[in-house]
């Protein structure tokens, strides 16, 4: 098979929604290539900078503003070093895109100008690439492949954003490929792809996810170029990809960090080798593609029946399947229309819901709709045609997740962890859907060095869950599924703290869902269970607030913006929320525990949510907590 759908020349200009398509990347390109500019000299940083310390909002990468960064928020500008060579590291990876997307304008409408265009980035980056200095996220500058800090990057801040340009400079060399000078071939990649291969070897070294972006990058170019070295590597070398899909997916056929965003990452990077590997006529092995396969099917799986997706773990808030449909066309291509893959990759296509975004390595979409990956590999699917994929119910024991539902509750429990890489201390959460419409979600985090990122939304008490003394959840183990069925599962997690154990069962039914949470372990202290609204849901309630105080000043407690006592007479306190035109009715049990509310930042700040927290001062509590149909 070929990389570009033989019907791609027929149905990009015979079809006028596609026409359109290319006239607004002929535009995105036509903005950006003139001026491309870029230096060896200068030294791009790690994205994960460019947040906001006040609200967690992403900073606007602007073309026109190399050296004021304004949050996407509350528009505060900053100024500094840092920022500006992530702003370096945003350009080049536009300039990487658009060489991309200049080779499908090239190959739709055959000017000569977007041939040029993508061939001048390449060739820019190519020659120069010797001149780029070795450094890793850090700043720390290497002195050579041999002694330098593993992570480290050349264009890029890390190998693991060098390997995304491998990947997308080798699939615009793969579109144009049959009219490219093979002297020019030959030089790319003696000056930039055996490079890059000598700088991404030394760092496979361990099962994570960034190993697996480096074995596909370099598979990715060894099977273009017919290097047998690098292909030896990917599939040979001792942490080489089948390794990482044999040791790194669980049981349940996911990553075994934890992260849904991850995983989806880690299927980015291993589905471009997929696909190459098909089209090289290379053996992926029989494992490593059901590995791989069975992934793309579990992830459609444990989705909420809207399509977006559960967040725990490091990751971006609100992603939907749409999110990563470019890497489903990518995998579809391989497999073919007919195959799971195929179908699911349609179902997702047919989903009403807009597509949400990636803060960061971000691919390409026009207007956010249509990815290049359709366009090259799907342009002649028939989208309308798609056998419904009926979801019930699952479990992932080997994952620590499960997931119910029926016609109006989607309850998504994470009940332990496989270890502490990407790892929130959350243990026992929940996020919860009502008739498609979010309860609560979990927050996931804005980028790693944002002040937010670590002083909230890696915090327990950001989190659906139990903290005690104020503290953070000190587990990174697995924990128990010890029942599991349609509507009810029960799982325990032991020293969740050194001697606490909890165990937590949700059920759900048509009209209600309950929430009941144990802790045991004899340990006197502070236990505060914690649940977590949208910011739209609208609370109402019978009793009185008065100002409160938690007593604690750090670990999350610090953002807290309010807290309200409530006096409650009795053992229940009832609530009422609205989402919309839904009314649901929410009684906790408070027996032994005081009531409070609290505004709590959402993801980012822009938004506040309301969280119910409930005290109990001694050892040993218990927490139950019902929603249900209220009626309108």
């Amino acid at each position: 098979m070929k990389y570009v759908n033989s019907n791609f020349d027929r149905l990009i200009n015979s079809v006028e929604e596609n026409r359109k398509i290319i006239e607004e990347m002929k535009a995105e390109v036509d903005e950006f290539m003139p001026e491309f500019s870029d230096s060896p000299e200068r030294l791009s940083r790690w994205g994960h900078y460019y947040f906001c310390d006040d609200d967690g909002g992403r900073l606007i990468f602007d073309l026109h503003s190399p050296r004021q960064h304004r949050c996407e928020v509350c528009g505060k500008v900053y100024e500094n070093e840092i920022l500006d060579g992530v702003w370096t590291y945003f350009y080049r990876n536009r300039a990487v895109v658009m060489a991309l997307v200049s080779a499908v304008v090239y190959k739709a409408t055959k000017d000569k100008k977007y041939f040029d265009y993508a061939v001048s980035v390449m060739d820019f980056y190519a020659v120069h690439y010797h001149e780029f200095v070795l450094h890793n996220k850090e700043n720390n500058i290497c002195d050579s492949y041999d002694t330098m800090a593993w992570g480290c990057g050349k264009m890029m801040p890390q190998g693991l954003n060098e390997s995304i340009v491998a990947i997308r400079f080798v699939q615009a060399i793969e579109i144009l490929k049959d009219e490219l000078d093979q002297e020019w071939l030959d030089m790319v990649y003696r000056k930039m792809f055996r490079e890059m291969f000598h700088l991404l070897a030394p760092q496979a070294t361990r099962i994570h996810n960034i190993s697996c972006w480096n074995l596909s990058a370099i598979g990715v170019m060894g099977l273009a170029f017919q290097d047998q070295e690098m292909i030896d590597f990917t599939f040979g070398s001792e942490y080489n990809i089948h390794e990482q899909l044999k040791r790194g997916v669980t049981e349940d056929s996911f990553w075994y960090e934890g992260s849904i965003h991850y995983n989806f990452f880690l299927l980015e990077g291993i589905s471009y080798l997929f696909l190459f590997s098909r089209i090289y006529d290379y053996d992926f092995g029989e494992e490593s593609s059901r590995i791989l396969t069975n992934m793309f099917i579990q992830a459609y799986s444990y989705a909420f029946d809207n399509q977006y997706l559960p967040n725990p773990n490091d990751g971006w808030p609100n992603l939907n399947l749409k999110t990563f449909s470019y890497i489903y066309h990518t995998a579809a291509r391989a497999a073919g229309e007919d195959s799971q893959i195929g179908n699911i990759t349609k179902i997702i296509e047919s989903c009403k819901e807009p597509r949400t975004i990636l803060p960061l390595s971000e691919p390409y979409y026009c207007k956010n709709q249509v990815c290049l990956e359709q366009l090259l590999f799907n342009i002649d699917f028939d989208y309308s045609s798609f056998t419904p994929v009926e979801k019930g119910s699952c479990s992932f024991p080997k994952s620590n997740f499960a997931m119910l539902r029926n016609g109006t509750w989607n309850v998504f429990m994470k009940y332990g962890l496989n270890g502490k890489s990407h790892a929130h201390p959350d243990i026992m959460t929940v996020e919860m859907m009502y008739e498609g419409k979010r309860v609560s979600r979990d927050l996931s985090n804005a980028g790693y060095r944002s002040k937010l990122c670590n002083e909230w939304h890696r915090k327990t008490l950001s989190h659906n869950t139990v903290c005690w003394n104020g503290t953070d959840i000190t587990s990174v183990s697995p924990g128990e599924c010890l029942y599991f069925d349609d509507s009810r599962v029960t799982a325990r997690a032991a020293n969740v703290y050194e001697g606490i154990d909890y165990t937590r069962t949700v059920e759900i039914r048509d009209a209600w869902v309950e929430d009941t949470f144990l802790v045991c372990g004899g340990k006197d202290g502070i236990y505060d269970y914690v649940f977590h609204l949208e910011s739209d849901f609208g609370l109402d309630y019978g009793f009185e607030l008065e100002d409160g105080e938690l007593g604690f000043d750090k670990n999350g407690y610090q953002h807290v913006l309010e807290v309200k006592k409530a006096n409650v007479q009795g053992d229940q306190a009832v609530l009422y929320g609205s989402l919309g035109d839904k009314k649901l009715k929410i009684t906790v049990d408070i027996e032994g525990h005081q009531l409070y509310l609290l505004k709590t930042m959402d993801n980012p700040v822009n938004k506040i949510r309301t969280s119910i927290l409930l005290r109990h001062t001694g050892a040993d509590p218990q927490y139950h907590l019902r929603m249900e149909a209220a009626g309108n």
